[in-house]
């Protein structure tokens, strides 16, 4: 593997975890960090790179255009600037990695794709997801038969966001900001690796099944007990074309974080997948664990786009092609609940201190839970302060209406 010379565009927020990651894997020798674009560099990321002789743009079209030498483009801005940034970053010869998600509307995705194939430059993004290892298991598990015929595939993520998390950026919990779609939910943000790493692991099974599977409707209650715009607590079941139900579940308002978690179920066993790249699969009862942690995220994604570079990976971990998927549900989730409901104020207790959720919903810990179990929406249990709503088409889905608010499409 060649070294290779990366540009950063956002030095602030997960930017931060960037260029400490580019630090790292420059003094191993792994690529060099030429260049860093941000409006308002951090006092703490110009000391760094003040440091290490790592050059600073204000503009990120001077950078692209002065630093030709180099190779791809990682782009950690907010959401709104995912298109054009990583648009003129292929247009000017560079391939990409992109923040998750890539953009907050399906026809957004579709443009960057469009790029991607006319500059013939490559587009990863960076979703945390099943490390090949895990995949493999996964694909060698259902192709054997073990778990039997696969029946349904769950995802469930019990979060908790104090209130500051919602000052943290004049976009947090917003639907649109500055006249841009933002769309800054549960299931888009701080779950969206869930929710993509779900639509991958349906992939692989029907893969390992010689099947293809797409999502074909999605339906979807989305709620919030925080005073936001958007959702922080949401439940969506997804048709798969294969036939597969994918049920998924996401609060940020529990009394404490649990390790985010996918399963597979089976009618002989069931195989679960969580954030620590931990597979375990149950047979007759019976459970066994794999430890499938292949190094850190962010090293995965830098090295599989050099080896995809230099033509020694065939693919990309996770392609902008592969995030469509993700895309097409959050969207069609959306459409769906037609609305984001506010949870009444006698289910939810609010609260600015640091170590409590921002708004706690009494009992959510239960109540997902046992929608998890059952793969129902919360409505079909009659959680009391849920309403239910349609199934959206999502086959011939290409645009998502450019107005959407508190009060619905």
């Amino acid at each position: 593997m060649s070294k290779r010379t990366a540009l950063l565009i956002g030095a602030g927020g997960f930017g931060r975890v960037h260029l400490n990651e580019l630090v790292r894997l420059s003094d191993e020798g792994l690529l060099e960090l030429a260049a860093v674009s941000d409006v308002r560099l951090p006092d703490n990321a110009a000391a760094v790179m003040a440091e290490r002789g790592i050059r600073h743009y204000a503009d990120y079209r001077e950078m692209l255009a002065g630093e030709s030498g180099a190779d791809f483009v990682i782009v950690s801005t907010p959401i709104p600037l995912h298109v054009p940034m990583s648009v003129d970053a292929m247009e000017a010869g560079y391939h990409v990695l992109l923040e998750k998600p890539p953009a907050a509307v399906i026809q957004d995705v579709d443009r960057i794709a469009a790029a991607a194939g006319r500059t013939g430059r490559l587009c990863a993004v960076n979703f945390m997801a099943p490390s090949p290892k895990a995949l493999a298991l996964v694909e060698r598990t259902v192709a054997s038969g073990e778990l039997g015929r696969i029946r349904c595939i769950k995802a469930i993520a019990l979060l908790r966001r104090t209130a500051a998390y919602y000052g943290r950026t004049p976009w947090a919990g917003k639907l649109s900001a500055n006249g841009a779609l933002v769309l800054d939910g549960a299931f888009h943000n701080p779950a969206a690796h869930l929710l993509y790493s779900m639509l991958k692991l349906a992939e692989t099974a029907a893969g390992a099944l010689d099947r293809q599977t797409e999502p074909l409707r999605v339906t979807a209650e989305m709620y919030h007990a925080n005073q936001i715009e958007s959702d922080d607590t949401s439940a969506m079941r997804i048709e798969m074309s294969d036939g597969t139900p994918l049920c998924y579940y996401v609060t940020l308002c529990a009394r404490e974080t649990e390790t985010q978690r996918i399963r597979i179920e089976g009618t002989e066993g069931a195989l679960e997948w969580d954030y620590g790249d931990q597979v375990r699969v149950w047979r007759y009862g019976l459970g066994k664990a794999h430890d499938c942690a292949e190094g850190g995220m962010l090293e995965r994604r830098y090295r599989n786009l050099i080896r995809a570079i230099d033509g020694e990976d065939d693919r990309l971990d996770v392609s902008l092609a592969s995030t469509r998927r993700f895309a097409l549900a959050a969207n069609g989730a959306f459409e769906s609940s037609g609305t984001v409901r506010t949870i009444p104020d006698a289910f939810v207790t609010r609260s600015a201190a640091e170590d409590m959720p921002g708004a706690y919903i009494h009992g959510i810990e239960a109540d997902i839970k046992a929608a998890y179990a059952a793969g129902k929406l919360f409505s079909e249990l009659g959680v009391p302060w849920a309403v239910p709503s349609e199934p959206f088409e999502l086959e011939a889905y290409r645009h998502f209406p450019q107005r959407f608010n508190a009060a619905g499409i």
